[in-house]
């Protein structure tokens, strides 16, 4: 499943006509139920005035643990919670993939994947012309359902 995703997210950007529309972006991640920090690398593709895709890959920094999360989500800009300033507040919806791999110490290891949903807002503002601000709270609904919070730049 995960190489059909990818393939998808590479025929997307492959037939878009120009980079103009996409943004890339790295930021930091938390997630609340168990207290797990992480970094992570993004795209944003503006496919028209109403709706953008993004997918997004973090890496979670724990003691014993890898674990890794790829989000692919669709944004809704067909109104805007909020444009003050510059500022725009936009809803959005969609895929959550987590991997967890760990060394039991016995000599092979345990690893689990499952597939969840995203529902959230991003917050973003302009820093410079070329630089962008976000902030995204968003809620994970599955298996381990979690509140995350995400922050960073486009560029």
């Amino acid at each position: 499943m995960l190489r059909l995703l990818t393939i998808s997210v590479f025929i997307l950007f492959c037939t878009v006509d120009g980079f103009s529309q996409f943004k890339a972006g790295a930021g930091a991640t938390f997630i609340f139920d168990g207290a797990s920090f992480g970094v992570g690398g993004r795209g944003h593709y503006t496919i028209n005035e109403d709706f953008a895709g993004q997918g997004s890959l973090h890496y979670y920094f724990e003691e014993g643990f890898n674990i890794w999360t790829i989000d692919l989500d669709v944004h809704y800009s067909g109104f805007n919670l909020g444009d003050v300033e510059g500022f725009r507040l936009t809803p959005f919806a969609g895929l959550n993939i987590i991997r967890v791999n760990s060394n039991s110490g016995l000599g092979f290891d345990i690893s689990g994947s499952s597939t969840n949903l995203n529902l959230g807002l991003q917050g973003l503002t302009p820093l410079t012309e070329s630089l962008d601000l976000y902030i995204e709270p968003k809620f994970i609904i599955g298996s381990g359902s979690t509140f995350v919070l995400s922050a960073g730049v486009y560029f």
